[in-house]
């Protein structure tokens, strides 16, 4: 059987596309900062990037690559992982900068205001027992995520 031009090119982006994900998932499970984009089947568009200040520092929660002491403590003056905003003793990540340091007390509130009147309190509970204490609701990458609570978390 002879193929034309069409099915070539359709066979040919059939396996770039193959290799281009397959490559996509390899890279995603070597870096650590991108365990939450390694969970994702396949790369999507996402549209909360507009070149802010606020999109650049939800890039950087997404990748967890945002510099918290549990990055960067080899190269800080204290030498230390714990969170030095709060003084509470624990790990600064960012779960703990985002869902409880007590610092950022006033804008977790206004955040969660925009939560709980998105989604509502009673499921946005239930989703933070289900999962990772809803930090990557809030950061959109979960399917279901809505606009304006990333948008609250781009603000936060």
């Amino acid at each position: 059987m002879e193929w034309d031009c069409t099915k070539w090119k359709k066979e040919i982006e059939k396996l770039t596309k193959e290799y281009g994900l397959n490559n996509w998932k390899h890279s995603m499970n070597r870096k650590t900062t991108l365990i939450w984009y390694a969970s994702e089947n396949v790369p999507r568009f996402e549209m909360f990037y507009n070149g802010s200040f606020g999109s650049q520092l939800l890039f950087a929660v997404r990748c967890k690559a945002l510099s918290v002491n549990r990055r960067t403590w080899r190269w800080n003056e204290e030498n230390t992982r714990l969170c030095l905003q709060c003084n509470g003793g624990v790990k600064d990540t960012v779960e703990h900068l985002v869902l409880e340091c007590s610092k950022y007390e006033n804008e977790r509130e206004s955040l969660m205001d925009v939560v709980h009147e998105q989604c509502g309190e009673n499921k946005w509970n239930a989703r933070c027992v289900e999962e990772d204490s809803g930090i990557r609701y809030l950061v959109g990458l979960v399917e279901e995520c809505i606009m304006t609570v990333v948008d609250a978390m781009k603000d936060f």
